[in-house]
C-alpha cells in the first residue's frame, strides 16, 4: 500500500449536477445483514460496466493532485512540495452461474512538481479461475505480477539511508480449495510469490537493495465449525518458508510455523465481528541471528450503530521481511479505526485513524506511525465522482535513534467510470 486536471471545466459541469438524490423506497439488499456503508448498491450512482455476452468490463480513470508538506517524512532539513497523479483499472469478470474466470489490471503513478527523485509507477497484471464441483466445493486458481515501491518514509527505507523510492517487482501464484461437510467447512491454500528489489543509485553511489530479493512460499489449513448462521469456531495453520536469492543473504532463509484458533460472528446484525489468536515461531539458517516468536493474532469488528454509519476496527500482528542490510526481520503490529458515514445518498464521508509498531530484535530498535486521513466523496452520477481527503501522519514513539517527525497531506481526484 495524479496529473493535474482543468479544475475551472470540471467546477462549471459539477454546479450542475444537484447535490442529494431524491427520495426513493429502500431495496431490501440495502440492509441486508453485511451491507455496510462501503458496500450497499446505489443502483442510480453505481457505474453499470459493459455486458460482452456473459462477461462485464468495468473500468476507470481518476486523476487529480495533491500537497505533501513532508516529502522525505524527517525532522530537519524538511521538504514539501506539489504532486500529480494518476490511475486506472480495467477488469473482466465472467457472469455465470457456476465456475468463474476473470482478469484485471491497474496502475497508480505519482509526479512530484519540484522533487522528481521521488516520482513512481506502480501497476499490476492478472487473472483467476475457479472450477466448481459443487455448491459449497471449488478450487480456485490466480496469478498477479506486481511492479510496485517502498516510499521513502517508510520506516525500514528511512533506516536504510536511502532518500527515494525503492521499487521492486513481484510475482504471485495462489492456489485455493474449499469444501463444507454439513457443519464443518475446510479450506487449503498455497501461495508462492516472489520480490526483486532494485539497487538504488544515491549520489553515484549504488546501494545493493537487490542483495535483499527473496521468495515466499506459503502453506495454510484452515477449518471451521458452525455454531449457527454466521457464527463460526475457526482454526488455521500457517507455514512460510522465505528463501534469497542472492548468496551473500542466504542466511536469513527463515522457515515459519504459526497457528491461531478464533472465531466468526454475526452478532445480532449491528454488531459483526472476527478473531484469531495463537503463537507464532520463526527459524533463521544462520546461528547467529536469534528465532522470532511471539503472539500472532488477527481480527476485525463492524459496528451499524445506523443504516448510514458504518464504524469498522481491524488489528494484526505479523511478521515482516527488512530490506536493510543489518536487519532481518521485524515483528509489525497494525490497528486503525474508520468510520464511514452516509450524509445523503451520493455523499459519503470517512475518517480513519491507524497506528503502525514495528520492533526489530537486532538492532534493537522500534517505531511507531500514527496516521489520521479523512475526506468526503462525493459521487455525481454512474459515472463520475470526486473525493478530497486530509491525512496527518506522525512519529509517535521511536528507540535507537530513528527520528520522528509529521506530515500534511491534501488531495483531490476526480474519476472517471463505465
Amino acid at each position: 500500500m495524479t496529473r493535474g486536471i482543468r479544475y475551472g471545466t470540471v467546477a462549471v459541469l459539477l454546479g450542475a449536477v444537484p447535490l442529494a438524490a431524491e427520495a426513493q423506497s429502500v431495496a431490501p439488499q440495502e440492509v441486508a445483514r453485511g451491507v455496510t456503508v462501503l458496500n450497499r448498491p446505489r443502483p442510480d450512482f453505481d457505474p453499470l460496466g459493459i455486458r460482452l455476452g456473459s462477461f462485464r468490463l468495468d473500468g476507470a480513470v481518476e486523476a487529480g493532485g495533491g500537497y505533501d508538506s513532508n516529502v522525505y517524512g524527517r525532522q530537519a532539513n524538511v521538504k514539501s512540495s506539489g504532486y500529480a497523479t494518476e490511475a486506472g483499472v480495467l477488469s473482466i469478470n465472467s457472469d455465470w452461474t457456476q465456475h468463474a474466470v476473470g482478469a484485471s489490471a491497474s496502475t497508480q503513478e505519482r509526479q512530484y512538481l519540484t522533487r522528481n527523485s521521488l516520482d513512481w509507477t506502480d501497476y499490476n497484471v492478472g487473472g483467476f479461475g475457479r472450477y466448481d464441483f459443487a455448491a459449497d466445493t471449488n478450487i480456485e486458481a490466480r496469478y498477479r505480477h506486481y511492479r510496485e515501491h517502498l516510499d521513502v518514509y517508510n520506516f525500514d527505507v528511512q533506516t536504510a539511508g536511502i532518500v527515494q523510492p525503492v521499487p521492486y517487482d513481484s510475482d504471485e501464484v495462489a492456489v485455493t480449495g474449499t469444501t463444507r461437510l454439513n457443519r464443518f467447512g475446510l479450506l487449503a491454500t498455497g501461495v508462492y510469490r516472489t520480490y526483486r528489489f532494485e539497487d538504488v543509485l544515491i549520489g553515484g553511489v549504488r546501494n545493493k537493495v537487490s542483495q535483499q530479493s527473496f521468495n515466499s512460499a506459503v502453506g495454510a489449513f484452515g477449518g471451521s465449525y458452525a455454531i449457527a448462521d454466521g457464527r463460526y469456531v475457526t482454526a488455521i495453520m500457517r507455514f512460510q518458508d522465505i528463501n534469497y536469492t542472492n548468496s551473500v543473504s542466504t542466511g536469513r532463509d527463515s522457515f515459519t510455523y504459526e497457528a491461531l484458533l478464533g472465531f466468526q460472528y454475526d452478532f445480532d446484525g449491528v454488531w459483526q465481528g472476527r478473531a484469531a489468536i495463537g503463537w507464532r515461531h520463526r527459524d533463521y539458517r544462520s546461528a547467529a541471528i536469534k528465532p522470532l516468536e511471539g503472539l500472532a493474532a488477527e481480527g476485525s469488528l463492524t459496528w451499524q450503530p445506523t443504516r448510514l454509519t458504518t464504524v469498522t476496527a481491524n488489528v494484526a500482528r505479523t511478521i515482516e521481511e527488512s530490506i536493510r542490510q543489518n536487519a532481518v526481520s521485524y515483528t509489525r503490529t497494525q490497528g486503525g479505526i474508520r468510520v464511514d458515514h452516509e450524509l445523503f445518498r451520493n455523499v459519503l464521508l470517512m475518517g480513519d485513524v491507524r497506528l503502525d509498531n514495528r520492533v526489530y530484535q537486532s538492532p534493537n530498535q522500534s517505531a511507531t506511525d500514527l496516521v489520521f486521513t479523512a475526506g468526503p466523496r462525493w459521487l455525481i452520477n454512474r459515472n463520475l465522482s470526486l473525493s478530497a481527503s486530509y491525512s496527518y501522519a506522525r512519529r509517535i514513539q521511536s528507540s535507537g535513534g530513528i527520528q520522528e517527525y509529521d506530515r500534511n497531506v491534501l488531495e483531490v481526484r476526480l474519476r472517471v467510470a463505465i
